[in-house]
């Protein structure tokens, strides 16, 4: 599931715009320009590498979409009236007034945004009580992951970017000269990292994940034996080359049971949390502002 808590970016001081304006609605509640702007600018002072961009605010808006609405979806439920909700806003309260921020002009933003992203964890605790993962769901999810990659490979990639035609010719033309994959990698690959590796991940990736995840690379490495490689490889833009290296092949092993207990369980509470989500979001009037 997608994170749908936003407590990092929700509790710091906020700013509003004078000039703000309502950019959603979700059930009538309107969310507006300078709640955006503020997870922006808190984004950003966390990461200051992050660029602002049109496409980082429609995530921001997203997400403050689905936390808006999970919230309503609390309140609805009366979640708001219960010990847990009430005890932690009542402290968060008390903080606050002890030290002086409930005199600050943006408290009531703040404490809005603060109470919506709680409201979003007291959601989650309930979705989790009433629909708990136990130990037959964990075994049963376990059985289906064996029998889904049982007799199934795993590769470890190696991998040459360029950013010309011709080099990457160069790069195919040594290897068939029988050089090691990493020593042409550190030559040619525009990847500075990769120049470090020897152009090789660290991990494997199951065969079956990566017909998945990008058909286009399984089908040019899925049938190649250990030490085998593509021809140079055009990006989808024609701006890249490419040329992939299996550099171990394996039969995928499962972790015993004990050891992927905890991982499926969280990933069960995820997928049940996220459904809950889900008919959350189907239910939810969202209007855009014209």
């Amino acid at each position: 599931m997608k994170d749908i808590r936003l407590s990092a970016l929700l509790l710091a001081a906020l700013s509003g715009g004078l000039m703000a304006q309502t950019v959603v609605t979700v059930n009538g509640t309107a969310i507006d320009s300078s709640t955006v702007d503020t997870v922006v600018q808190n984004l950003k002072q966390g990461n200051p590498q992050l660029q602002d961009s049109p496409q980082l605010r429609d995530e921001v808006t997203r997400r403050l979409v689905v936390s808006t609405a999970v919230a309503q979806e609390a309140r609805r439920l009366k979640l708001d009236q219960g010990n847990e909700f009430k005890q932690v806003s009542e402290q968060a309260m008390a903080n606050a007034k002890k030290e002086g921020a409930d005199k600050k002009p943006t408290f009531k933003q703040e404490w809005t945004l603060f109470q919506n992203d709680l409201l979003n964890q007291v959601f989650v605790s309930d979705v989790l009580r009433k629909n708990p993962v136990g130990e037959a769901d964990v075994n049963k999810a376990y059985q289906d992951l064996s029998a889904y990659y049982k007799g199934t490979q795993e590769i470890q990639l190696g991998e040459i970017m360029t950013r010309s035609e011709a080099d990457a010719k160069k790069a195919y033309d040594e290897l068939k000269a029988k050089k090691s994959f990493k020593t042409v990698a550190g030559k040619y690959t525009i990847n500075e990292q990769a120049k470090k590796s020897g152009g090789i991940a660290p991990g494997y990736i199951p065969l079956k994940d990566l017909q998945q995840t990008d058909p286009g690379v399984f089908e040019a490495v899925g049938n190649l034996s250990k030490g085998g490689y593509t021809e140079p490889l055009r990006s989808n833009d024609g701006a890249l080359f490419a040329i992939f290296y299996v550099n171990d092949k394996r039969n995928v092993q499962i972790p015993a049971f004990d050891q992927m207990k905890n991982q499926l369980t969280g990933q069960l509470q995820q997928e049940r949390v996220a459904g809950a989500v889900d008919g959350v979001m189907k239910k939810a009037k969202i209007q855009p502002a014209k």
